[in-house]
Formats: C-alpha cells, structure tokens, sequence
C-alpha cells in the first residue's frame, strides 16, 4: 500500500507542475489559437489532478486542511488583489485550486498510515 500511496503523490505532484507550466505558457501566449488550446490543456489535467486528489482521500493517503473561514478568504482576496493591482478578485478560484493541489500532495507523503 505504502508504493501506490508514494505512486499517487507523485502523480499528483507531476500534474500540478504541469499545471503551472501550462499557466506560465498561457500568460506568454498572444495567438489565441494556442492559448485556447493550453487551456483546455490545463483545464483537462485539473479535472486529472482532482480524480487523484478525490481517490487519495478516499483511500486515506490525504487529509486535507480544516476550511476556510470567511474572514481568512477575504483577507487572502485583498492580499492578492493588492499584489496584482485589483486582478486578484478574478483569479482567486484558479489560485484556490492550485495551492489545494500543492499542499495537498506535499501533504500525502507526510502522513502517517
């Protein structure tokens, strides 16, 4: 069990770099053809990295973080729309996810079984 667990966070961890790759290519992108195309790229290996994510919680490789109060999201929202000049509001979710997947598979691997 202890191999598929270490299978899986490597999975994870290698959808979620290409993950911000495809984020880091589609901020460089002008041609709207390819930008479509990394986004649908990316969009299809977020729905890949939240399967994972949905079959290691299942099988107990991961326990994910407590929720978030309102208070904590609202402060993050205006910590990041002040970081990018009020662009934050609108990438919040995509942010939101990205750092559910980080941490959640930096996190399968410390757990314990």
């Amino acid at each position: 069990m202890m191999k598929e667990k270490a299978m899986v966070s490597d999975a994870l961890n290698t959808i979620n770099s290409g993950m911000k790759t495809y984020t880091d290519m589609i901020s460089q992108t002008e041609n709207q053809l390819l930008r479509s195309t990394l986004q649908q790229m990316r969009n299809e290996a977020e729905q890949s990295q939240y399967e994972l994510y949905t079959i290691a919680k299942n099988k107990n490789y991961y326990q994910p973080a407590g929720q978030a109060s309102q208070n904590e999201i609202n402060n993050l929202k205006s910590t990041f729309s002040s970081e990018t000049g009020g662009a934050g509001s609108t990438g919040m979710s995509g942010m939101a996810g990205g750092n559910s997947g980080s941490s959640m598979s930096a996190s399968i691997g410390s757990n314990q079984m």
